[in-house]
């Protein structure tokens, strides 16, 4: 197993390249494996400007571009995904988000997604859309409000959620929620998924809290 890697994380321009093998005899030894005998292939490009006059409620515009790719050693794609994303980040912290995206899977064994439903085996390419805004951390209430559109297997996906969410009640106690709702319409079945959480944390000193 071996792995290169590039990083260049200017304020204005950014890019990321990593190529990584994995063979068929590797062991970790200490540690955990997921999958065995692949390569991956991925990359980033950004490019933040700051606008001075013009946009003075704005301190940074990004455009960003990724893909990778996973593929057997014999050259069998396994998963690709690529995205484009326009972020927009205010002077007070908040930022916003579109995106527009895709990703291809192969399934090479038929997947249970949800009590009888299952997805048969073969090559599935899937597109969607995404927009998000996530209110600053200095706001009594914050976190990343998300809503995504897509294709999904043999039919579509809807997603609405909230993530790093925090509110705080007090100088000591603050409660951190986190919803996740997807409403799938496959042709084998529709069903819809729901994840709800918390962690409400009690500061007691700088230095001690309870959580």
């Amino acid at each position: 197993s071996y792995r290169g890697q590039m990083n260049y994380t200017g304020d204005r321009y950014g890019a990321t390249a990593e190529y990584l093998v994995v063979g068929t005899g590797f062991s970790p030894e200490v540690g955990f494996l997921r999958r065995g005998d692949f390569q991956k292939s991925s990359g980033v490009l950004r490019f933040s400007p700051r606008p001075k006059k013009r946009f003075k409620a704005v301190r940074k515009f990004s455009y960003t571009g990724t893909y990778s790719r996973l593929e057997t050693r014999t050259g069998r794609r396994d998963t690709e995904a690529w995205e484009g994303e326009f972020n927009v980040e205010r002077q007070n912290t908040d930022t916003f988000e579109v995106a527009y995206g895709g990703n291809y899977e192969l399934l090479v064994k038929p997947f249970t997604i949800a009590p009888k439903v299952v997805v048969p085996t073969g090559g599935y390419d899937t597109t969607y859309v995404r927009g998000g805004y996530n209110f600053g951390r200095q706001r009594p209430v914050s976190g990343n409000v998300t809503a995504q559109y897509g294709t999904f297997y043999t039919g579509h996906i809807t997603t609405v959620g909230v993530a790093s969410g925090r509110i705080n009640v007090s100088n000591q106690i603050s409660i951190e929620p986190s919803l996740s709702v997807n409403r799938v319409r496959l042709a084998q079945g529709n069903f819809t998924t729901r994840l709800i959480g918390t962690r409400t944390t009690y500061t007691v000193t700088p230095q001690m809290f309870v959580s």
